[in-house]
């Protein structure tokens, strides 16, 4: 839950199990998810000496000309705060009566007794027309006499020429003030769908008001009736009774909280403030709750808490500053969690999840004055400096290429899309990036390096998985600490990995440490080729020999004399290579031809290789 103003935060998550229709206590559901298991490669000594020659390199630079993968590894779902629905769930299975758990998750706090005074919920606005109706007689007012409407009539309304009109029972009505249905006998009904989605029954009468260009409904009803619509859509009447007792206790507090104010409304029918739906969705095991714990709410002070809660803790609950950095309050402190671990997000099932930088930095936007939570630059880096008692994030490094930004806990959680701000990041790099589609020729090295974020402890090595067929083969790489300054007298730790490699043939690369992987690179080997021959100038039509070398050598592979007019180079005359893959090619001087090159083909791991052009002189029969 969180305050209709001055929160960025909006309750995210009714209970688990009522959201995906299942039952808690059903297997599949119990405990931490296990982490996934990371699959070992095979690697012979004799396939990495033939694949790839390692030494020592200087550290990396940042720059474009490498590729950035994100590692996440997260807990829980919602702001964290307060009172955790599936924890409660946890220790009522374990025997906690709801005043127990009360007094666990609200540090402080006695309980006490409150009114049952009335609660004004906002079901819709925007509305074009709004339909109630009711199985006895009810009635509408709008500033002056009431008029009766016959039982099982609907009333349309609408606004029109600045006045409420009202057409039920073949008759029509006009008024000059917003409308209150009263029932009679039977609860009214109201065939729009509330913003969570309900149509139906309710409890106490409707308002009905031309407000910000639409019609809103306001379903006002006792305390104790409004708890009633809310527990069956913030927790699973199949729960233990004392963990929808708690419940009901937290909901209860909160709405005192919220009601009283000068506006139309208290609280939403939303997550906003709290789920709330009608009759037609009331269960029994729910209202029974109620019913055993009515007015009971915790005070602080001597005063109803704001009793925020939330689905999912991840085994720890957090201090109120720490998510929405507001002042602490002394009763919203975070708590250890042992029995969260029934909530199927206890540990989120994706751990670890793998995003491309591109995706993060499109997620997070571009900085501006405007944005100033925005990337500066190719974004290389999420360094958290702060986090709190759970830990969640508190405070987090936005690290691009042209400056560091700062976001909260909070906004990144919500720029991301991420369930809770009990999260992990890990970004690993790799230069060359696979965008620069790096071409060697055979028997050439090439760095392949990268940093890792945050630093690794000291001596530590990271993995360069690499295959050039259908294998994969694994090498470990030292890696070095290093840190930047964030500004603000803060640094950022990471680690830098480099190592040389000459690879025989095309191949794939990228580097894993734990969980973290970076993205994929390819260098590819083209053949090595070398052409010589024809020095002197040579007359049109004469036969002219060429020879050379092709490495690696292919016994049999094929080889082209390319010839080129203006801009094109053409096929001319082949020859094949040797077991060292010498080759010899006679080509019969075409007049007009000022340059040659040798060409070798692609083969299945190899580029197709060009040596250099060599002039040739070319003069006409004598």
């Amino acid at each position: 839950m969180a305050e209709q103003s001055g929160r960025i935060e909006i309750r995210s998550t009714p209970g688990f199990a009522t959201m995906i229709g299942t039952s808690p206590t059903s297997p599949s559901l119990r405990g931490g998810f296990a982490r996934r298991v990371r699959r070992s490669a095979a690697s012979g000594a004799a396939s990495i000496v033939a694949l790839l020659l390692v030494t020592l390199a200087a550290a990396p630079t940042a720059s474009g000309a490498s590729q950035t993968m994100f590692t996440l590894v997260g807990r829980g779902w919602g702001h964290g705060i307060g009172m955790c629905q599936w924890g409660a769930y946890g220790y009522a299975k374990h025997g906690w009566t709801y005043d127990q758990i009360i007094e666990h998750y609200y540090t402080g706090v006695k309980l006490g007794h409150v009114a049952n005074d009335s609660m004004r919920v906002m079901l819709n606005e925007g509305m074009g027309s709004a339909k109630v109706s009711s199985a006895s007689a009810y009635t509408v007012a709008g500033g002056g006499d009431p008029k009766t409407l016959p039982g099982g009539s609907t009333a349309t309304v609408t606004w029109s020429g600045a006045k409420y009109r009202v057409s039920a029972g073949g008759k029509s009505y006009s008024f000059g003030a917003p409308l209150l249905f009263t029932p009679g006998t039977h609860p009214l009904k109201l065939a729009n769908e509330s913003q969570i989605g309900y149509a139906g029954h309710y409890k106490g009468t409707l308002r009905l008001i031309h407000y910000s260009g639409g019609l809103m409904v306001v379903n006002r009803l006792p305390l104790e009736q409004y708890i009633c619509g809310v527990l069956p859509r913030e927790v699973s009447p199949s729960w233990p009774l004392e963990s929808l007792k708690a419940q009901a206790v937290a909901a209860r507090s909160f709405a005192v909280r919220a009601r009283g104010g000068s506006g139309p409304f208290d609280v939403y029918c939303t997550a906003r403030s709290q789920c709330y739906v009608g009759t037609d969705q009331w269960a029994a095991a729910t209202t029974k709750a109620v019913n055993q714990t009515a007015g009971v709410v915790p005070l602080y002070g001597g005063k109803p808490i704001e009793a925020f809660y939330f689905s999912t803790s991840g085994g720890h609950t957090e201090n109120i500053e720490n998510v929405w950095q507001t002042s602490p309050v002394p009763y919203l402190k975070g708590v250890v969690d042992k029995y969260d671990y029934y909530s199927p997000l206890h540990i989120w099932p994706e751990d670890p999840m793998h995003w491309s930088a591109a995706k993060l930095a499109g997620d997070l936007g571009t900085y501006s004055a405007s944005h100033p939570a925005g990337v500066k630059g190719v974004l290389q880096s999420i360094y958290v400096v702060k986090r709190g008692v759970s830990p969640r994030v508190v405070k987090a490094a936005i690290i691009g290429d042209k400056g560091i930004t700062w976001v909260s806990g909070s906004t990144l959680r919500f720029a991301l899309n991420l369930r809770d701000t009990w999260v992990y990041f890990t970004t690993m790099s790799i230069s060359p990036a696979a965008a620069q589609h790096k071409t060697i020729s055979a028997g050439d090295k090439v760095t392949v390096s990268g940093r890792i974020y945050p630093a690794l402890a000291k001596g530590t090595k990271v993995t360069l998985n690499f295959k050039s067929g259908s294998a994969w083969h694994t090498v470990d790489v030292a890696t070095h600490r290093a840190s930047q300054s964030l500004g603000s007298g803060k640094k950022a730790y990471y680690s830098t990995y480099a190592l040389t490699v000459a690879p025989a043939a095309t191949t794939q690369y990228y580097f894993t440490h734990g969980d973290a992987q970076s993205p994929h690179t390819v260098v590819t080997v083209k053949q090595a080729v070398k052409l010589s021959g024809a020095g002197a100038p040579v007359q049109a039509g004469s036969s002219v020999q060429f020879t050379g070398t092709v490495a690696p050598p292919t016994a049999g592979g094929k080889v082209w004399l390319q010839t080129k007019k203006g801009s094109v180079w053409t096929d001319a005359a082949g020859g094949k290579q040797d077991k060292q893959g010498a080759f010899t090619i006679t080509w019969k001087a075409a007049a007009g031809v000022a340059q040659v090159r040798a060409r070798a083909p692609a083969t299945t791991k190899l580029a197709a290789g060009f040596s250099a052009a060599l002039a040739i002189s070319v003069v006409a029969q004598t």
